[in-house]
């Protein structure tokens, strides 16, 4: 009788797969890694997701491939990430808090507790957007013309939050507006600049893009102006009181092994200094800011708790399926 079998035989074979288990999870990671976005190329979730994994891959020393799963305003790729198998191999980035939002409007398959949050990266403020030689060019016109124009005023959105965005400021400015979803921040931003839209509720990531083609950043959801663009004034300075952003958060499933994610986050805790990283989130006018597993747990937190209100006010606003 072999060592394995007599251990199997003293002890279960629970005890022998318990600890081949925790073999391969120290092991880990033996193969390539897949990063699921819910949203389609080119937007500000895929942008960060393809930044992280190219310097994942060379700090975990295995290839870090992102795949775009776009669909029902991220859902299609949160419900994949949620149903994978939690070994460490399929991760996810999104936008928080799309996820929440669409938990709290749908009957989705996963909920908070489907994740685990191994870290965030930056903070962006939401923003309305007019597209090339739109006369839209301050809360006041957007009032006026909603005003004038009940459900007239057409305002893209690719995702929960951008969506959510929409229907705070539209209650705020007590105009009614007609939102349309976009599979991602790339078609959104097209549309936009085609003139096929108003107006675009986006986060700051699209200022550099879209005022390059002649659009207008109308506002920021931001508790001051920020640093990368002080001319563009926030909400709040236009008299309304709004603040909503995106956080892009790397996610696992629920249920991954202890040794597979202290492997993980404290590649990513390693990573987060990388000046060429971060230089690379500058570039793409993504206001870089680094949080932890336990720090990105904490914010999630605190921003449920705020969300859920302003979520509640607008249940009968979302299309719920």
């Amino acid at each position: 009788m072999t060592k394995k079998m007599k251990l199997a035989t003293l002890f279960g074979a629970p005890f022998l797969l318990a600890a081949s288990g925790a073999a391969l999870a120290q092991d880990y990671p033996t193969g390539n890694i897949q990063i699921i976005v819910p949203y389609s190329a080119g937007g500000g979730g895929d942008t960060v997701a393809r930044i992280i994994a190219d310097r994942l891959s060379d700090e975990l020393g295995q290839q870090v491939n992102v795949v775009n799963r776009e669909g029902a305003g991220g859902e299609i790729g949160i419900a994949e990430m949620a149903g994978s198998d939690p070994d460490g191999y399929t991760l996810g980035v999104f936008g928080y808090p799309d996820n929440f939002v669409l938990e709290n409007t749908r009957d989705t398959s996963f909920d908070n507790d489907s994740f685990e949050y191994l870290a965030s990266f930056d903070d962006m403020p939401m923003g309305i957007f007019s597209g090339p030689g739109s006369e839209l060019d301050s809360l006041e016109a957007m009032r006026s013309y909603g005003e004038e124009n009940p459900g007239a005023l057409v305002i893209g959105e690719s995702g929960a939050i951008g969506l959510l965005n929409i229907l705070a400021l539209s209650d705020d400015l007590g105009i009614e507006t007609t939102p349309v979803l976009y599979s991602g921040g790339g078609e959104l931003m097209n549309a936009l600049l085609g003139n096929h839209i108003d107006l675009a509720s986006t986060s700051s990531m699209s200022h550099d893009p879209i005022t390059d083609a002649g659009g207008t950043p109308i506002g920021f959801a931001a508790a001051e102006r920020m640093d990368m663009f002080p001319d563009v004034p926030t909400f709040k300075e236009q008299g309304i009181d709004l603040e909503m952003g995106v956080s892009r958060v790397m996610v696992a499933p629920t249920g991954l092994p202890d040794e597979v994610r202290d492997i993980l986050t404290s590649a990513l805790d390693e990573i987060s200094t990388n000046e060429a990283m971060i230089e690379n989130f500058q570039n793409a006018s993504l206001p870089y800011r680094y949080l932890n597993a336990e720090e990105t747990e904490e914010m999630v937190e605190r921003s449920n708790n705020v969300l859920s209100p302003i979520i509640e006010e607008n249940l009968e606003q979302f299309n719920i399926d």
